[in-house]
């Protein structure tokens, strides 16, 4: 697939192709309603090198938006056209076919998925698109990525589309079979998997995860999914994810330089988060610094020990973290580090509305507003008490005084009263037991239970 070719305006203005153009757009012709087989098995196998595959095919759907619920609208199938790529047939079909006929206050959330991921140029058609339609929301999975290895610029325009708020990922076993069941001419016969499906998904999904940290930011999607502080999360595109620890930090200079920024991820067989933002702090000069830290899930007792060490060593520095969830809070070891790190100075929250403002604004995107999720607040609420909890119940019990020890044994302790034997027992009768001034031992109404008793009278 060779790259688009645009014309000498299109790299001017913040509109997109479709507004800019005044006139319909004839040569576009309408898109396909399903795909050929063996059309879908070849371009849309997500292999490494993926010889003689120069289309590129786009898979879309179109739905409105009904009380936050989707309504199906449109559906099918773009083809490269002579020089203009599917994205931009997109593009110029939903102005003529969606934003002319529809109310343009409308919301609309689009998908697509892709035989190739969009070139360098497309995603900047795209990126325009999207920014003057603000209404619009874009997914893209893609079987494969469009040269990104040998072109820096390419990487440069998906981070661009991120920043747009555009979800993109590679394709995974669960997009083929959707993207199979609904676009193509299947006969009513299942999905096949070819070897190597999810490795190389796999493959393309670290790929992604490169290009993406080098931006410093998250992703939206990634932001919503992971900070989330609900007790459960609705699945996305009907998959669930399991929420990860992630640490955004940003350390804050007196003599007034740029702020230091980052996010770190923990990866299963590595070291937790707090460890590897210590081993980053712990390279570098500080003193009179400001350092605060956005994290998914509280410190284990293990990483809020050796926060408190760093922050013993460094005395002057002003340590905040906040959290948006608490890890095992209901263990007592788990509490005891989140006392620990109280104990040495370190300030320990639960976030609230501020500061998921403040850490979408500085770690995910400054140029669109935080949306908040519904009961964040209330949710938060609950963590803060749960956590103020903890608080007083630890310190009251580092307060305690220490409990006395037992009284130690009498040197002659009294003796004994003689049990009576079997026979006295019988004779005694149950008169004994009422009148007796001292209370016998427990096992005397068992008297199996004690071997010099014998057998049980019978009373």
């Amino acid at each position: 697939m060779q790259p688009q070719g645009l014309g000498p305006n299109a790299g001017m203005g913040p509109v997109c192709l479709g507004c800019s153009h005044r006139r319909p757009y004839s040569p576009i012709r309408n898109p396909l309603k399903k795909l050929y087989q063996q059309t879908f098995y070849f371009h849309f196998k997500n292999v490494r090198y993926a010889w003689g595959r120069k289309n590129n095919f786009l898979c879309y759907e179109v739905n409105g938006m009904d009380c936050a619920l989707p309504v199906p609208l449109r559906q099918g199938v773009f083809r490269k056209q002579g020089h203009i790529h599917a994205e931009l047939c997109f593009i110029y079909w939903f102005h003529d076919k969606v934003l002319r006929v529809l109310s343009p206050m409308e919301e609309f959330k689009v998908t697509w998925y892709m035989s190739w991921s969009p070139c360098s140029k497309c995603a900047e058609q795209v990126a325009r698109f999207l920014a003057a339609h603000r209404n619009l929301s874009l997914a893209i999975f893609s079987s494969r990525l469009y040269y990104y290895l040998r072109n820096p610029n390419y990487q440069q325009k998906l981070c661009r589309l991120i920043q747009e708020g555009v979800h993109v990922a590679a394709m995974d076993l669960p997009e083929f079979k959707k993207c199979w069941n609904k676009f193509v001419d299947n006969d009513g016969q299942p999905f096949r998997p070819w070897m190597r499906l999810r490795i190389n998904f796999s493959f393309y999904d670290c790929k992604l995860q490169e290009i993406f940290s080098r931006m410093n930011l998250l992703r939206e999607d990634v932001f919503y999914l992971q900070f989330n502080n609900s007790h459960r999360v609705k699945p996305v595109q009907n998959r669930y994810y399991r929420r990860k620890s992630y640490l955004c930090y940003q350390l804050e200079r007196a003599n007034g330089q740029e702020p230091l920024k980052g996010y770190l991820l923990y990866k299963k067989g590595e070291q937790h988060v707090e460890i590897l933002f210590l081993e980053k702090m712990r390279s570098m000069e500080l003193s009179q610094v400001r350092i605060t830290c956005y994290l998914t899930w509280s410190p284990c007792p293990n990483c809020a020990r050796q926060l408190a060490a760093f922050k013993k060593d460094h005395p002057d520095l002003i340590l905040r973290i906040y959290t948006s969830r608490l890890y095992f809070y209901w263990r007592k070891k788990f509490q005891k580090g989140l006392c620990t790190l109280w104990r040495s100075g370190i300030h320990v929250d639960v976030m609230d509305l501020p500061q998921f403002a403040d850490c979408w604004t500085n770690f995910v995107n400054p140029q669109r507003p935080f949306r908040p999720w519904n009961e964040l607040e209330k949710n938060s609420w609950r963590i803060q008490r749960r956590l103020r909890r903890i608080k007083e119940v630890r310190t009251t019990l580092l307060q305690a005084p220490p409990p006395s020890p037992d009284p130690a044994p009498s040197a002659n302790p009294a003796p004994l009263q003689a049990l009576p034997t079997a026979a006295e027992l019988s004779v005694l009768g149950t008169g004994f037991l009422l009148q007796a001034q001292a209370p016998l031992p427990m096992f005397l109404g068992c008297p199996s239970l004690h071997p010099s008793l014998g057998p049980a009278p019978h009373l």
